[in-house]
């Protein structure tokens, strides 16, 4: 008998092409994904030949347009949870509501800036060469970024990919990347609000999440890192972090090598991360569209497989599935998602996981239960 495959499904939710998106429009800097609710891109004329830009809002629930109309900007970014857009144009930031149509803010930021980004549904955080800055969009009227810290020397040539924060806004990390001879190198600051401590690490891509590992009585803040050697392996880490919480284990720090195999893959490394809390599952996604499917508990690599042909370029964790989106460079908008009627089996029999299989089969047990809040399939 044939092995069974890997265990998910994988579903193409939108073309980009065919709602009028070109496909070498299909890029970081234009098509931005904030949360599992909508897409925004940033198309059309550019502005040196003096046409504006086209902003079309994208509902990922069904592929119909939120929004459309024409802008200036360049860049724009749907707000994850809110009917809100925000625009920048070099300096300048403008909030918008797309349903009345009415601005509700604007701010310049002295410095040019570098990467910019959504850290929750009231604060936008702005990253400058020397500064990270957040802004607080709805705790006063016309209230005005504010700095929060200042960047490591360490990142100051890396291009930076990424900038989060953990649910309770204690801890930060920005992540860049920096073209080296053979290799894409990453390093990410980490840095902890109330030590007002920084630490450099190196690492391609990173997310915060919370998450109640086996025999803890309270949820904990775990940090989980993805990283690329010198050489075809790699690690994912999934680090709990402080405070401890009493009733708890103490903090644990686990990692699992990863192997990226093919000579093809040589310039592959870690993209994104996503934490599905009700399976325990870690999603690391690679640039080149491989997927390595990981425990939270132990950090141990399930499995591994290629989810998409081309570059993922942006991700998101899907909020109902528990599993994550993802856009390519062709414009395919897919959803990758666990079967979790296969999940079991494959843990236990092809990756000889025993462990991680029971901890799986009485997570899925909990989802089914009558009254659970999961939508799961």
């Amino acid at each position: 008998m044939a092995e069974p495959g890997p265990p998910v499904t994988i579903n193409e939710l939108i073309k980009l092409t065919n709602v009028g998106i070109p496909q070498d429009q299909v890029t970081w800097s234009r098509v931005t994904l904030s949360s599992d609710r909508w897409i925004a891109i940033r198309h059309g004329k550019k502005k040196e030949d003096g046409s504006k830009c086209m902003v079309t809002v994208l509902s990922l629930k069904d592929g119909s347009i939120s929004y459309a109309g024409q802008t200036s900007a360049d860049s724009v970014l749907m707000n994850p949870s809110k009917p809100i857009i925000a625009l920048k144009a070099e300096q300048r930031f403008e909030i918008f509501n797309v349903e009345t149509k009415l601005m509700l803010t604007k701010t310049k930021i002295h410095d040019p800036v570098c990467y910019w980004t959504w850290l929750n549904s009231d604060i936008i955080a702005i990253v400058t060469d020397t500064a990270v800055f957040h802004w607080s969009l709805f705790k006063t009227k016309d209230s005005q970024p504010e700095k929060v810290f200042l960047r490591h020397s360490r990142l100051a040539f890396s291009e930076i990919t990424s900038y989060k924060a953990d649910n309770s806004m204690r801890w930060f990390a920005i992540t860049g990347l920096t073209p080296e001879e053979d290799r894409i190198s990453g390093l990410t600051q980490l840095y902890n609000m109330d030590e007002d401590i920084t630490q450099v690490i190196a690492c391609h891509a990173i997310c915060f999440d919370t998450y109640k590992f086996a025999g803890n009585s309270c949820p904990s803040t775990v940090f989980c890192v993805g990283s690329r050697d010198i050489g075809n392996y790699g690690k994912v880490h999934v680090i709990e972090l402080g405070p401890y919480k009493a009733g708890n284990f103490a903090p644990r720090n686990t990692y699992d090598q990863i192997h990226f195999g093919k000579d093809s893959e040589h310039y592959d490394f870690p993209v994104a991360l996503h934490v599905s809390g009700e399976y325990g599952l870690v999603f690391m996604l690679t640039k080149y569209g491989c997927l390595f499917l990981c425990d939270m508990d132990t950090a141990t690599c399930l499995c591994s497989m290629r989810v998409s042909e081309d570059i993922i370029f942006t991700s998101t964790i899907n909020t109902e599935t528990q599993g994550f989106i993802g856009v390519t460079r062709r414009g395919q908008v897919l959803a990758v998602d666990i079967k979790k009627d296969t999940l079991i089996k494959f843990v236990r029999d092809t990756a000889k996981k025993g462990n991680q299989a029971d901890r799986l089969e009485r997570a899925i047990v909990t989802i089914n239960e009558p009254g659970s809040s999961s939508q799961i399939p």
